[in-house]
């Protein structure tokens, strides 16, 4: 109480004071805009905020981040890969409502991928802002620049595949809700312009030291460069920055298949661009909540994000993968324990995101394992693609070869493939990417991208007799609901997507 009379007696004490000596007043303690950009200290600080928002893309609400992409929901729930899991439908309503494809525009997942990518474009937009005119090394400001023309498009490049249209910000002073939707071909020449100058000014992989592991790198800029032209159906310029990363002689596939998903695996010789995560469990840890999210209920996890048994079928007999991307009861895994998935409606784990008893900190399975998100094996497959579609038939059968012998791990499975008719093997390519990328958050983006994810969905709702799937409405589920939030924020200036 004696606390509450002092302070309420300084607030009064200060209304006496005169409104314009307050105003008139620079700020002793805190940190405005004006003094926030003024050292190459200020630059580093600002740079590294860009990346923070990479690091909430993996849980969305509640007490568990502060808002993330949610990869796991819109990538792989949406898709015919996985299950939602946990204890019911109703819990974490937003990813149960994604699977079905009821989505209302308060949906969760949604809102926060919006809000959070915004964040990320936003303190990109910061960088390229505020430190022109920092006194600092210009070669390392150079770069700064390069970084956030990356992270820019990073960012834009999962709000365009997830929402289409979206308003195109490439001013600081300027928020979402401040326009109108760009359409997406313009929101994509964007990323294309980021990401080519970008890819002319970043460094190498193996130029960075131990210290900067986790920046963007010029293999980086042009692994997405080809993603995206894939993405836009461009074949022709796909195969050629997919062929530059590959020649770039800076990455080798991981003989480790397993190993490279597992915290002696990160900074592979195969991995392009991640999410580095800390490994501590102090005050303030960055830690890879996911572990926690797709973890056994057995061993103090959640349960969600549970392969279905289409996914697990769709594996050759013998395919090494398998095993190294998910798991069942009684399977032996890496620390030696036996299996246990808890209560998995499906019978399947995540291995990708298994924590074998050696990593957990203190006990827990909520460490800090980096998130992968380009790595050589899916450049390699997505070459083969767009080179298969550009009649290059010998490279799109090498780098498929490539991928498929490294699977084998040196066991007399998988068979070579040698087909050469275009429509066929590009079936077959689109299996091998499936199984490849497994539990990785491309497989409902790619169905979409190949025009055949109603198809896709509908038929997994027949064949398994559940709803989820069938609800998919062409012409509609392809993209998902603009954030209610969003459009009431902009005065509807932002408007929702069809079907919505």
């Amino acid at each position: 109480m004696k606390n509450r009379f002092y302070l309420l007696t300084i607030l009064l004490t200060s209304l006496l004071v005169s409104c314009s000596d307050i105003l008139e007043k620079e700020p002793l303690a805190s940190i405005s805009e004006s003094n926030a950009y003024i050292t190459a200290d200020d630059a580093e600080k600002a740079m590294t905020a860009a990346y923070h928002p990479l690091t909430g893309n993996n849980w969305c609400c509640g007490n568990y981040g502060n808002g993330g992409f949610m990869h796991w929901v819109l990538g792989n729930v949406a898709s015919d890969d996985t299950e939602k899991g946990g204890e019911s439908g109703s819990d974490q309503l937003y990813a149960q409502q994604v699977s079905l494809f009821n989505i209302p525009a308060d949906n969760d997942a949604t809102r926060f991928a919006w809000a959070n990518q915004y964040i990320g474009v936003h303190r990109a937009n910061l960088v390229l802002d505020k430190i022109l005119d920092i006194e600092m090394d210009e070669s390392l400001k150079n770069r700064y620049l390069a970084e956030a023309k990356f992270l820019r498009a990073w960012y834009y490049f999962n709000l365009v595949k997830v929402f289409g249209d979206v308003p195109l910000v490439l001013d600081a002073e300027l928020e979402s809700y401040d326009m109108e939707r760009t359409p997406k071909a313009q929101v994509y020449d964007q990323i294309i312009k980021d990401l080519k100058e970008a890819s002319e000014v970043l460094p190498e992989k193996s130029a960075y030291g131990d210290a900067d592991r986790g920046r963007a790198t010029k293999g980086a800029a042009l692994a997405y460069l080809g993603k995206v032209y894939l993405y836009l159906d461009d074949f022709v310029n796909a195969e050629l920055y997919f062929k530059q990363v590959i020649d770039s002689g800076e990455y080798s596939l991981d003989p480790d298949y397993l190993g490279m998903f597992l915290r002696d695996g990160e900074n592979s010789v195969e991995h392009i661009f991640q999410t580095q995560f800390l490994h501590d469990q102090g005050a303030a840890p960055v830690r890879n909540i996911l572990t926690t999210v797709f973890g056994s209920r057995a061993r103090n996890g959640w349960g969600f994000n549970l392969p279905t048994q289409d996914f697990v079928d769709s594996f050759e007999d013998g395919d090494p993968r398998l095993g190294h991307t998910v798991y069942q009861n009684g399977d032996l895994m890496p620390d030696g324990e036996i299996a246990n998935v808890g209560n998995s409606t499906t019978g399947y784990l995540n291995k990708k995101y298994y924590v074998p008893d050696y990593e957990r900190v203190g006990g827990s399975i909520q460490i800090g394992r980096d998130d992968i998100y380009m790595r050589l094996g899916k450049v390699l497959l997505w070459y083969a693609e767009a080179a298969n579609e550009n009649n290059h038939t010998a490279e799109a059968l090498w780098a498929l070869e490539e991928v498929r012998a490294r699977a084998r791990g040196g066991e007399a499975v998988l068979p070579e493939i040698t087909e050469t008719n275009k429509d066929a093997l590009r079936e077959i390519i689109w299996h091998e990417q499936r199984v490849e990328f497994g539990q990785e958050f491309e497989r409902f983006f790619e169905l979409v991208r190949q025009g055949r994810a109603g198809e896709v969905m509908r038929n997994y709702a027949e064949t398994y007799d559940t709803a989820k799937g069938a609800g998919f409405r062409d012409g509609v589920n392809e993209i998902f609901p603009v954030p209610q939030t969003e459009i009431d924020l902009s005065d509807g200036k932002i408007t929702q997507n069809p079907g919505y």
